[in-house]
């Protein structure tokens, strides 16, 4: 008999030892699927970022000027009033880098692409939470690859801040309420409250957060369950309220200038708006809700605010968008349970950020949604892949070997698209300025004290792509459309004696180079060009030559 035990007890400490050793393993195995796509997520975004988008946007230019501008006063308050006015709470991560690294275009992009990156991983851990491995896998690699995510993430945009904080929250929530843990859901109103720094639109995002919570007190199945959830959910409303405080109280203090930009792109403080009755502005909505949804999915709605949705570029590919559709019945179908509750929340609201708006910065705007989109495309994926495992058998991995291929669609297409024809486009080349760009470095690459004359149709001197790239130049707008030049009067081309003087030349006034050349002889001639196109040309007068 004792034989018999003994051997009982050495069978029950192999199968212990068994299951924690494929614990292990499965950790691994995990572990190392999460660092290879952080890795790949990486490559994308940090690849040439220096050139691609082609020039620095005026909107990325402001980051680093107000990164500069941490750096000179350290703390300048939790908004900025820069581009119609902004959070300004990814901007401090932004002078830490700039305080190590060089001030550059790359460091600037780098700065806003570290939270793209680490978007992919916090995706696959909330979505892992909510769901289980598999559908955050695919989750997390189609969020790698989507246009939507990938463009906007290798800007220097503040924007790619929302989604990050968007998934840390989702992580500890839903961990919170898996565990009952009062620590995670007072991290998870921290990190919500936190959330309010990153960028105008997120406050879409905080309905998300209650559905998620109401639905779970909802589903509690005793009473001490139901207490512990909500001493949870009373300590994530605290500590949100606390990390938050110090913007609420800019809003109580500076209302007018918080709600500027509001006030700016607001489709309800629109003329158009205020003249329509109830039926008008529902089609005002209606308008902007198809705007929106034909450039996401099909692109040839040109946001010339973002550099996406030109003909033949939809935000977010058919592939994915046809498999979220798929995901979007399943979500509906299991909506009484929480995870699935959150997520059709964030289809409901976020789109918000687009539709309440006028303009360009449609996409920009709902970036929030673009993680659950990855998701809902994630869910079917995740249903016939495991379906297909289960089988063990050569159909199940025949099965297996198509979602591979149908998900290899969206990841070799969207990256081989975004680094070529998306590159090209005439939305792109227009709202990446690449030619104030080019004549940038050449303004800072002129010898100190250099007077520059400045003769452009489209960008001023002090545009702020010229300002942070070359922050220390002196110049003047000479142009009919900045410099006051009537159109009946000659354009000035006078150069004082006595010191460095460079005239530089964009767009309608590349032609006007071959007047100061003639009648300035001896200088040097400098011509920008991208492939055939020149972008600038630039006429550099050392003193001693100047009449």
């Amino acid at each position: 008999m004792a034989q018999v035990r003994t051997a009982r007890a050495g069978s029950t400490l192999g199968a212990a030892l068994a299951t924690a050793g494929e614990r292990a393993y499965a950790a691994r195995v995990e572990l190392a699927l999460v660092a290879a796509l952080t890795l790949f997520a990486a490559v994308v975004r940090l690849w040439d970022l220096g050139t691609v988008p082609l020039g620095l946007h005026g909107d990325e230019a402001w980051t680093g000027l107000d990164a500069r501008r941490v750096l000179r006063e350290g703390w300048i308050g939790p908004y900025v009033t820069s581009a119609l006015g902004q959070p300004a709470g990814p901007l401090y991560f932004t002078a830490l880098l700039f305080e190590f690294l060089p001030q550059t275009t790359s460091t600037l992009r780098a700065s806003m692409a570290v939270f793209g990156i680490a978007t992919i991983p916090l995706a696959y851990f909330a979505f892992r939470t909510m769901f289980g491995r598999t559908p955050a896998v695919f989750a997390a690699l189609l969020l790698t690859v989507m246009t939507w995510h990938l463009q906007l993430t290798r800007t220097g945009f503040m924007i790619g801040a929302w989604p990050f904080v968007e998934m840390a929250v989702l992580w500890a929530l839903f961990a919170g309420l898996r565990r009952r843990s009062v620590p995670l859901l007072a991290l998870a109103g921290a990190l919500t409250g936190l959330g309010i720094y990153t960028y105008n639109a997120y406050l879409l995002f905080v309905p998300v957060v209650a559905v998620a919570v109401l639905w779970s007190l909802l589903s509690v199945s005793t009473r001490a369950d139901g207490l512990r959830i909500a001493a949870g959910v009373a300590a994530l409303v605290a500590a949100a309220l606390v990390v938050a405080l110090p913007m609420l109280l800019y809003i109580n203090g500076h209302g007018a200038t918080y709600r500027s930009h509001e006030h700016t792109v607001g489709v309800i403080y629109t003329a158009q708006w205020r003249a329509a009755g109830i039926g008008g502005r529902a089609e005002i909505l209606r308008d902007r809700f198809d705007e929106w949804l034909r450039g996401l999915l099909r692109g040839g709605r040109p946001d010339y605010g973002d550099g996406l949705a030109a003909p033949g570029q939809p935000v977010v590919d058919a592939v994915t968008s046809t498999l979220a559709l798929a995901g979007l019945a399943f979500a509906l179908w299991r909506w009484r349970r929480p995870e699935y509750a959150a997520v059709l929340a964030a289809v409901a609201m976020l789109p918000f950020g687009a539709l309440l708006t006028t303009g360009d910065g449609l996409f920009r705007r709902s970036f929030g949604l673009a993680p659950f989109v990855a998701l809902l495309a994630a869910l079917p994926l995740a249903w016939l892949w495991e379906r297909a495992a289960g089988r063990r058998d050569p159909r199940g991995y025949a099965a297996m070997a198509l979602i591979a291929l149908l998900v290899a669609v969206p990841v070799v297409g969207n990256v081989r698209d975004y680094f070529g024809p998306a590159q090209r486009t005439d939305v792109m080349r227009f709202t990446y300025p690449y030619q104030d760009d080019a004549a940038s470095h050449y303004i800072a690459s002129l010898p100190k004290g250099t007077m520059v004359y400045f003769y452009s149709d489209r960008w001023a001197f002090d545009y702020e792509t010229r300002r942070f790239i070359a922050p220390h130049a002196t110049g003047e707008d000479r142009s009919r459309q900045f410099g006051g030049v009537p159109k009946d009067q000659p354009l000035n081309f006078d150069a004082p004696a006595g010191r460095d003087v460079a005239f530089v030349f964009l767009g309608d006034y590349l032609r006007d180079a071959a007047t100061v050349t003639a009648r300035y002889p001896g200088g040097t001639l400098t011509v920008g060009r991208r492939g055939s196109e020149v972008t600038f040309r630039g006429y550099f007068l050392p003193a001693r030559q100047a009449p």
